[in-house]
């Protein structure tokens, strides 16, 4: 697993072409194959009218203005036309949509670009969007073109188990005053029966505060800790001695190593989602607990 402090770029790509335009979608069927949602608003290249396109894990979908040479932009993914009558300040790419198991992750587009999910302004970098539904307006002063997305599945529970489909934990021990620390403040939302944090989340900010939090003091260099908190999950065995890397059906094993084998729309995002990942299995393997246990029990008013 390479030192994820080098920042990771994607592009975006080529793929199928499928044509987009205003109006109401059809009623969104029942789950369609494995599909974790429906995206709405848009027609497919032949249709007479909107149609819903299923949402499969792993997709990226980029939406924008007709390209007037009828050519898609270039690079990985599924280009979606927003369909004719859109304003020429509409940027060939509006916005960028990777789904990911049970939510979507939505981002802007290159340039500048009015865009309003469930009646706000997104964020710079992007959001998260879970079920169950939400619009999505582009161009909301201009030529508005209102997309809907539908999820199937409810997003995880905080407490979801951190093995995928086996009760199989690898034994972690860390040590050190980097280390220990770190991996406490890391997994504190994930263990139970213990005061939460104010400080939930998985971003760097929120850990580093999460740790300020529990110890009252600023963690030394946490990114590069928090990295290799990763790095012993990734290489660590079983109690039985065998590479967690080598046993079916267990994740995160191996670790995604390009932003672009992923669903997610940036690097930040992704490394908040193995840093959650990493979180759920410190707290099931059971080091952090008595650590936590003690320091909240000393501090909790008499």
């Amino acid at each position: 697993m390479r030192d994820d402090r080098d920042r990771v770029e994607a592009e975006v790509g080529t793929g199928t072409t499928i044509g987009a335009g205003s109006g109401a979608a059809q009623t969104v069927p029942a789950n369609p194959d494995d599909a974790v949602g429906v995206l709405s608003g848009v027609v497919p290249a032949g249709a007479s009218g909107p149609r819903d396109v299923p949402l499969h894990e792993g997709d990226r979908y980029l939406i924008g203005r007709p390209p007037r040479l009828r050519t898609p932009p270039a690079g990985p993914g599924v280009f979606l036309s927003l369909g004719p009558g859109v304003r020429r300040s509409v940027p060939a790419v509006a916005l960028v949509l990777a789904v990911a198991r049970s939510a979507v992750h939505l981002r802007a587009g290159h340039g500048a670009m009015d865009l309003l999910v469930d009646g706000a302004v997104p964020p710079p970098g992007g959001l998260r969007l879970a079920g169950p539904a939400h619009e999505v307006v582009v161009d909301p002063v201009g030529v508005p073109r209102t997309l809907a997305v539908r999820l199937f599945a409810a997003a995880p529970a905080l407490e979801a188990p951190p093995a995928s489909g086996t009760t199989c934990l690898p034994v972690l021990r860390v040590s050190g005053d980097r280390l220990l620390p770190m991996a406490a403040a890391l997994a504190w939302p994930l263990v139970t029966n213990v005061p939460r944090p104010t400080a939930d989340g998985w971003t760097l900010p929120r850990i580093v505060a999460r740790h300020r939090e529990l110890w009252g003091t600023e963690p030394v260099d946490p990114r590069h800790t928090l990295f290799r908190l990763r790095e012993i999950l990734a290489g660590a065995r079983s109690a039985d001695g065998r590479p967690m890397a080598v046993i079916e059906d267990v994740q995160p094993w191996p670790w995604a190593e390009r932003l672009e084998d992923t669903p997610y729309l940036d690097s930040e995002s992704f490394m908040a989602a193995k840093n959650r990942v990493t979180a759920g299995y410190f707290a099931a393997a059971g080091q952090v607990r008595p650590r936590l246990t003690e320091l909240l029990e000393r501090r909790r008013p008499a």
